[in-house]
């Protein structure tokens, strides 16, 4: 069986957001072959490091 795809921090981003903008998500994961299980991991992380964004720098 072999690996899927190296998907670069951005590329989840991309995708992920096209979801959080009401795209279906069934046909984001039919679009990138991606499984629904893994777009909705990416989700989760995105929105847990979401306030990272908004973390002032020393």
């Amino acid at each position: 069986m072999g690996k899927g795809r190296n998907w670069t921090a951005e590329d989840k981003a991309k995708i992920v957001v096209q979801g959080l903008k009401g795209r279906v998500v069934s046909e984001i994961c039919n679009e990138y072959q991606i499984h629904q299980t893994q777009y909705y991991k990416w989700r989760e992380q995105f929105l847990e490091n979401l306030p990272k964004v908004f973390e002032t720098k020393a």
